[in-house]
């Protein structure tokens, strides 16, 4: 393979330009860039001008690799994503033609203890988002029922955004009190149906009117989207200063089954996880409990 004369600031460009190309969030983008600029300054500590990339060598990433880590003042998770920006750089280098080799291949990520920073809601909270709901009912009583429904289908059936937006009516068995969830991947599984929550389908059923095979529909469709239901909790979000997301709600499910016995492989069952390490985060205290009981017993 020849060989690109290039230098480290040309390399940027051109590798924010491939991620860009590969749809990359902006959001990456901007993380992969800082922390690149990082190991470039330092680099340029190193030597002297033209900094280009055929200087490098992989003892120069394994330098900057053990520096990081020496660092008690850098947390570990910042270690691991400048080395993972690092690795990535190095990996596009290759493909793009300015070194036939990989860099960074003698890199290792930091082992870095998992903290639970999932958030799910308390019954108090979801007791406020109700009450909310029903101010809603009160000046909209349609909208409060679809807002309700929703609700309903996150904390007791523990469905993801798109498995409601996906719900057909045809999949709820009332008599049977289960329903039928076709989830990630095209996995199905069977969720039962208890009553307060069924009574809340069946009176929104009363209230829906459109002529359509989906649960939820929204005023302007016979569907509802994600988005929408996304934009629906934002609003009470703002309005009760709790952080309400349709994945916090199918959180606050699987804590509540945690929280009341159920054993973790039936909670990965009934919430469709693909793994049981998934649904282990239920049982792991949260960064919050942990700080809750810490008030309760710091001196």
């Amino acid at each position: 393979m020849n060989i690109v004369s290039t230098t480290l600031s040309q390399s940027i460009e051109s590798f924010k330009t491939f991620l860009l190309e590969n749809d990359k969030s902006l959001n990456t983008i901007r993380s992969y860039t800082q922390d690149l600029n990082h190991f470039f300054k330092w680099i340029k500590k190193r030597y002297e001008p033209p900094h280009l990339i055929s200087i490098l060598t992989s003892t120069d990433l394994k330098d900057y690799e053990r520096q990081l880590k020496s660092d008690s003042t850098i947390a570990p998770s910042t270690i691991n994503r400048r080395l993972v920006a690092l690795m990535k750089w190095s990996e596009f280098l290759v493909t793009s033609g300015s070194t036939n080799v990989n860099l960074s291949n003698n890199i290792k990520i930091k082992k870095v203890q998992k903290q639970n920073n999932i958030r799910w809601l308390t019954r108090k909270e979801v007791g406020k988002l109700l009450h909310m709901i029903e101010l809603t009912k009160q000046q909209n009583y349609k909208k409060g029922m679809l807002h309700q429904a929703i609700v309903y289908l996150g904390v007791n059936l523990g469905l993801r955004v798109e498995e409601m937006c996906h719900t057909r009516i045809s999949d709820i068995d009332f008599h049977r009190n289960i329903v039928n969830v076709n989830g990630k991947g095209d996995k199905h599984r069977i969720v039962p149906l208890t009553d307060n929550t069924k009574q809340v389908i069946v009176d929104w059923l009363k209230v829906r009117n459109q002529e359509t095979e989906y649960l939820l529909v929204s005023s302007k469709s016979n569907y509802i989207t994600t988005r929408a239901i996304q934009y629906i909790l934002k609003k009470y979000s703002d309005l009760l200063r709790i952080e309400i997301t349709p994945h916090s709600l199918r959180h606050t499910y699987c804590k509540q089954l945690a929280e009341h016995g159920v054993d973790i492989q039936s909670i990965a069952e009934l919430a469709g996880h693909s793994s049981i390490d998934t649904t282990r985060i239920y049982v792991t205290p949260s960064i919050r409990e942990l700080k809750d009981a810490l008030k309760k017993t710091e001196f």
